[in-house]
C-alpha cells in the first residue's frame, strides 16, 4: 500500500490540495495553519482556528493524545453570524501537529437529496394549489363583474321603466283628459270641422299609446323571461306585406311612399310575432322622421348563411354621436319627429333585443339631412 502511495505521491497530493469535496488541514500545537486544502480553506471565516465551531480548536488541543486519534464526529466551521457547514471529521494528533480530515458523509448527502426532493414536491403542491385558487379567484372576479353589468343594465332598465310611466304614459292621457274635457264643456261652440280635428288628434294621440303600452308590455315581458321566441320557418314577404298594411295609414297623413323591395322569397327562421314587432317598429320610427312626400322602403338581400332586412327612408338622418349606442337603454335619445310626433326610443330597445332573440344583429347606417337604414339580419331556414 505505502509503495502505490508512494508511487502516486505526487498525483495524491495534488488531488488532496485541490479536492473541494474531502476537507485536509495541517495545524500545529501554537494554532498555526501549516497546511489546508481548497475545500478547507472554502469553509474558513477569518481566523482558521477561530473558525472551529463545534468543537472549537481549544477543545481539540485538550483531548488526550495516547492514541492518534483523538476526535470522530460531526465538526461545525464557519462564524457565528454566517450560514455555516458542518461535515463528518476525524482529527489526528501526532508530533505536535493536528491532522484534520473530513466531508460529507454519503448517507447525509442522500438524506439531504431526499429532503430537497420533498421540499420541491411541497413547493410544487403549493405553486399548483395557488394557481388553482388565483384561477377561482379569477373566475369568481369574473362573476362578479358580470352580475355587476347585469345589476347595472337592471338599474338602467328600472330607470327607463320609470321614465316612461312618469311621463310618456302620463302625458298623452292628459291631453285626452283635456281634449274630451273642451269637448264635453264646449261641445255646442264648435263646428263639424273642428269635432272632426279633435276626435282625429284623440284617434293619433289613442293610437300612439296604445303602441307605446303595446312596446311596454312586451319589453316588461323579456325581462322577467316570460317572452320566449317561438322559431319557426317564416317566409318573408307575408310578414313585410303585413306590416304595410298596418302602417300605411300613417304614412299616407304624411303622404309618404311606403314600398317593399324583396330578394326571393326564401324562408327564414323567425318568431312571426317578434319578426312583425321588429318591422313595425322600425317602420313606425322611418315615417316619424321622415317629412311629407317621403319615401319609406323595405328591402331584403339574400346572403348566403342569413336574409338581410333593411327599412329606409329619405328623412333627417341621425347625428354621428347617436349611432353607436342608439339601441342602448342609456341613450336617452327622444327626439319629436317631422310633425312634432313624440316618442321613448324604446321601440328600437325592443328591436335589437328581438331580433338577437331571434339569432340576429341589427344595426344602423344614416347621413344626418340624408335619411336612415335600419338593418337587422335573420338566419335561412335553408342556407345555401
Amino acid at each position: 500500500m505505502s509503495e502505490l502511495i508512494d508511487r502516486w505521491a505526487p498525483e495524491v497530493e495534488l488531488a488532496l490540495r485541490e479536492n473541494t469535496s474531502m476537507c485536509m488541514a495541517v495545524f500545529s500545537d501554537e494554532k498555526v495553519l501549516l497546511f489546508a486544502n481548497r475545500a478547507m480553506t472554502n469553509l474558513f471565516k477569518g481566523e482558521p482556528c477561530q473558525s472551529f465551531i463545534n468543537p472549537v480548536f481549544d477543545k481539540l488541543l485538550s483531548l488526550p493524545n495516547d492514541k492518534p486519534l483523538i476526535f470522530e464526529g460531526m465538526m461545525t466551521i464557519g462564524d457565528y453570524i454566517s450560514v455555516n457547514t458542518s461535515i463528518l471529521a476525524q482529527v489526528f494528533r501526532k508530533a505536535n501537529q493536528l491532522l484534520v480530515l473530513g466531508g460529507v458523509d454519503s448517507k447525509q448527502l442522500l438524506d439531504q437529496n431526499a429532503s430537497m426532493h420533498a421540499l420541491n414536491r411541497e413547493i410544487g403542491d403549493l405553486q399548483r394549489q395557488l394557481i388553482r385558487e388565483k384561477h377561482a379567484l379569477e373566475q369568481t372576479l369574473a362573476r362578479l363583474n358580470e352580475a355587476n353589468t347585469e345589476l347595472k343594465e337592471l338599474d338602467a332598465t328600472k330607470n327607463k321603466f320609470f321614465s316612461i310611466i312618469a311621463h310618456d304614459l302620463k302625458n298623452p292621457f292628459n291631453a285626452l283628459l283635456g281634449l274630451t274635457d273642451l269637448m264635453m264643456n264646449e261641445f255646442n261652440n264648435f263646428n263639424q270641422d273642428e269635432v272632426r280635428n279633435m276626435a282625429a288628434a284623440m284617434h293619433e294621440t289613442s293610437l300612439q299609446t296604445y303602441t307605446l303600452l303595446e312596446n311596454l308590455l312586451e319589453w316588461s315581458r323579456l325581462q322577467t323571461g316570460k317572452l320566449n321566441p317561438v322559431i319557426e320557418h317564416i317566409m318573408p314577404d307575408l310578414i313585410v306585406n303585413e306590416v304595410i298594411d298596418q302602417t300605411s295609414a300613417a304614412a299616407k297623413l304624411k303622404n309618404i311612399n311606403l314600398n317593399g323591395k324583396l330578394a326571393g322569397t326564401d324562408a327564414v327562421l323567425a318568431d312571426r310575432s317578434m319578426l312583425n314587432t321588429v318591422l313595425r317598429n322600425l317602420v313606425t320610427n322611418a315615417i316619424k322622421f321622415t317629412a311629407n312626400n317621403g319615401t319609406i322602403t323595405i328591402t331584403t338581400i339574400l346572403k348566403p348563411a342569413f336574409l338581410e332586412f333593411a327599412v329606409t327612408d329619405t328623412g333627417i338622418g341621425i347625428e354621428p354621436e347617436h349611432l353607436s349606442n342608439l339601441f342602448g337603454l342609456d341613450c336617452g335619445l327622444s327626439k319629436r319627429g317631422t310633425a312634432n310626433e313624440k316618442g321613448t326610443g324604446l321601440g328600437l330597445i325592443l328591436c335589437r333585443e328581438f331580433v338577437e332573440l331571434q339569432h340576429g344583429n341589427i344595426w344602423v347606417e344614416s347621413e344626418l339631412g340624408k335619411g336612415s337604414s335600419f338593418i337587422f339580419t335573420l338566419p335561412l331556414a335553408f342556407p345555401s
